[in-house]
């Protein structure tokens, strides 16, 4: 059996392995794959199953065809340093085969409408795209 390797902020992924593609890992991403990193700061006044509800905005993200691999997670109970940021509520990471699909991901209508039927749940995202450098 392959094992796979998973790029993870500190957080614990909330479901079993969330690939995208489930014959793709890690050890596929080369030399300009987009690692697109989001964190999210949820509203403190929405309930538990608002924020159950709310991991259906990563589900629906998950059906643009461009996406390679999607996780997402919550944070992780690590020790504390001053480093380490557990602020956010959840973080959601997907890989994209270069700067192309992430673009086509960026304005497809699957994100904006799961944007615009999502983001009364947030007050804060926080994005960081990473080029891949093998």
């Amino acid at each position: 059996m392959k094992r796979r390797n998973f790029l993870l902020a500190p957080m614990v992924l909330i479901t079993a392995p969330t690939w995208a593609n489930p014959a793709q890992s890690a050890d596929d991403l080369h030399s300009n794959t987009i690692v697109h990193i989001v964190n999210f700061w949820l509203k403190k006044d929405i309930s538990e199953q608002d924020k159950k509800d709310f991991v259906g905005f990563f589900e629906e993200l998950r059906k643009i065809d461009t996406v390679k691999t999607l996780n997402y997670g919550v944070p992780a109970p690590t020790n504390a340093r001053p480093v380490v940021d557990n602020s956010f509520d959840y973080t959601l990471i997907v890989t994209f085969k270069d700067l192309k699909d992430i673009t086509v991901y960026e304005t497809h209508p699957i994100h904006l409408k799961a944007i615009e039927k999502y983001q009364h749940f947030w007050t804060k995202v926080m994005v960081k795209d990473t080029s891949i450098i093998k």
